[in-house]
This record gives C-alpha cells, sequence and structure tokens, in this order.
C-alpha cells in the first residue's frame, strides 16, 4: 500500500509540473536589448557612446573611502565620459543615479555579499589598479549622485555629486 501511494503522489506531482509548464508556455519574443533601449529605465540621462563624448573626466577612488573632484558640473545634453581610476588596494565600483538608484544598488550589494558588481548601463567595478570608463549623457537640469557601494563605502562618504545645468 505504501508502495501504491508514493506512485500516485509521484504520478500527481508529475502531472502538474507538466500542467503548469504547458499553463505558462513559453511565448516570450527574445529580443536584443540595446542601451539605448535601457536608456528610458534612467530619469537623469542615458548611456552613450564615447566616440560621442563632448569631454573626458578623470575621477580617482582611493582606499580612504573618497572620489576625487566628488564635485562636477555639467550642462544639460552634455556627454561626458568618467575614467574612473582606481588607486587603491581594494575594489571600487562607480555607479550613477539619483538617491533612489543609489539606495537601491547599496541593497542590491549588500545582498551580493561580497561577490563582483556586474557591469550595469550606470555602473562598473573597478579592480585595485584599474581604470575603467563609463560615457553618460545628462539631460535635465538637477543633481546626479555618483557612488561606491562596496561594502560600508557608500556610508563612510565615498559618493559625490554631478550638478546638470546652473
Amino acid at each position: 500500500m505504501h508502495t501504491l501511494f508514493r506512485r500516485v503522489a509521484l504520478s500527481a506531482a508529475v502531472i502538474t509540473l507538466l500542467l503548469l509548464a504547458v499553463a505558462c508556455g513559453d511565448d516570450t519574443v527574445t529580443t536584443t536589448t540595446t542601451m539605448s533601449d535601457m536608456s528610458s529605465e534612467f530619469a537623469f540621462g542615458e548611456p552613450a557612446d564615447t566616440a560621442d563624448a563632448d569631454r573626458t573626466i578623470e575621477i580617482t577612488a582611493s582606499d580612504d573611502l573618497i572620489f576625487e573632484p566628488s564635485e562636477i558640473s555639467v550642462t544639460p545634453g552634455e556627454t561626458i565620459t568618467f575614467r574612473v581610476i582606481n588607486e587603491g588596494a581594494i575594489p571600487h565600483d562607480f555607479t550613477l543615479g539619483n538617491e533612489a538608484t543609489q539606495d537601491e544598488h547599496e541593497e542590491e550589494m549588500a545582498e551580493m555579499d561580497g561577490m563582483a558588481m556586474p557591469d550595469e548601463p550606470n555602473g562598473m567595478q573597478v579592480a585595485a589598479g584599474e581604470t575603467r570608463e563609463i560615457t553618460w549623457r545628462f539631460m535635465d537640469n538637477g543633481v546626479v549622485l555618483f557612488g561606491c557601494h562596496q561594502t560600508g563605502h557608500y556610508d563612510a562618504g565615498m559618493w559625490g555629486e554631478i550638478t546638470i545645468g546652473s
């Protein structure tokens, strides 16, 4: 009797999984996402090609948990390549975003528990001794933050402000 019960239970589980698979179906359409498609996610601008940059701004990340410079001014419509130089012995990251974006990214990094940050349209990890670039086109007047979200870095003050416009 015990064996019969297990067979019935196993059969019911298999049928349930098959029904779920059929009900969910795979009606998805595969599309290619480009950086311009992803730009709609960002109210403060969009990723851009390095070739379109109006200027390059070098930002140094250090193990003193600061960015230098920490204040930058740009004009609406300006495209900037940020060349981030990690002069330290530990990894840092560079993420562009408003306060909500920074808070969200801080939570994501905490959940990753020390794993390397994957590149995103508005951010990247910069290994010790490495130099990396990200290019961004800024749109409307306002303030955009940039920050490092390695554990404890942002809270220690490793962030800066980009003022767009006056």
